[in-house]
Formats: C-alpha cells, structure tokens, sequence
C-alpha cells in the first residue's frame, strides 16, 4: 500500500496517512524523521500492531504501531488524539 503523509501529531506521536480508501493511522515508535507530504509504503496492505513501513521520500525504513485504515476524513482529528 502507497500513501502521503497527511497530518502529524507530534506530540503524541501519531501520524495520519492520506491513501486511496482513506486514512491510515500509524504512532511512531521512536522519533522518526516524518513529514507531511512524504511518501510511504507498507505491505501488509492492513495490518495492525507493529509493522515495518518505509518513508519513500527519506528512503529510510521505520517501525510504527499501525492503529487502523480506511479512516475516512470527518475523523481523522480524533483517530490523530487532536483535541
């Protein structure tokens, strides 16, 4: 799965990823190097929990806690912990 980096909520961690069915949500688990607008790609397509996804646009591999997909827009603020 490809996506773009959407919104980032760095204080928490928590990283949404704009892709052709919605959003992934995925929280950091050390202090990646991460953008809005940088490309990513991860397989499994849905997996959840740990997962190794690789920032295309750093070319630099990391590991996240994949929360969910297929978020759709209109929640996006609350899956991210946005107040």
């Amino acid at each position: 799965m490809k996506g773009t980096v959407f919104q980032i909520n760095k204080q928490r961690g928590m990283v949404g990823t704009e892709t052709d069915n919605g959003f992934t949500i995925i929280e950091l688990l050390n202090d990646d190097d991460i953008e809005t607008g940088d490309e990513m790609e991860w397989n499994p397509e849905t997996g959840l929990g740990q997962q190794v996804y690789t920032n295309k646009s750093k070319r630099k591999q990391m590991s996240v806690f994949a929360q969910n997909h297929w978020v759709p827009k209109q929640q996006l603020r609350s899956q991210l912990l946005i107040d």
